[in-house]
């Protein structure tokens, strides 16, 4: 009982839930589907690489998010609103651009083969904006459905929640998520 218990709360601080309640991620991931996220890297980065004192700091972490991973996260630091899904495009210290349909980081298209040929339209925050650290640029895989880091801005990495590892549900779907 103690056991399993311990074991419970081990996993919970570990690996979180979330259902899918959102368009913004199609095709890549759909309504209703569900999905494990790994709280590890954020875990590790914030013990290990906080005490740093430069930009690339944690990108030169090998638990740093990288470019193209998928994210689940909280646009407000009280974390009383809904969580998001979304992929990270822009890393701390980054300058990243929204022109003629296009993400350009560091003045070079980015290749997106997970968008399938849609522009990437920009009404609000389309840049150049360079990253300040421990930030991060994320947009959804359905550009012209995503309330996203175009809108809102960039995100501190301490309202991420961590990375989506595995999609679980439904079942015939199961999937590691690189």
């Amino acid at each position: 009982g103690v056991q399993a218990l311990v074991l419970f709360l081990l996993l919970s601080a570990l690996i979180g839930r979330f259902e899918v309640h959102q368009i913004s991620m199609e095709p890549t991931f759909h309504e209703g589907q569900r999905v494990l996220v790994s709280k590890l890297d954020n875990l590790w980065a914030g013990l290990i690489v906080r005490t740093a004192h430069a930009a690339e700091s944690r990108r030169s972490s090998p638990f740093a998010l990288k470019r193209g991973q998928v994210v689940v996260f909280y646009r407000s630091p009280e974390r009383n609103e809904d969580a998001l899904i979304k992929r990270v495009i822009g890393l701390p210290g980054d300058t990243i651009e929204i022109r003629a349909g296009q993400v350009l980081i560091n003045d070079a298209v980015l290749d997106e083969p997970y968008v399938h040929g849609v522009v990437t339209s920009c009404t609000l925050s389309c840049g150049p904006h360079t990253l300040e650290p421990d930030t991060y640029f994320v947009m959804g895989d359905n550009r012209l459905n995503s309330l996203d880091s175009r809108s809102f801005g960039p995100i501190p990495a301490d309202q991420i929640v961590g990375r989506v590892v595995l999609r679980y549900w439904p079942l015939e779907q199961i999937s590691w998520v690189p």
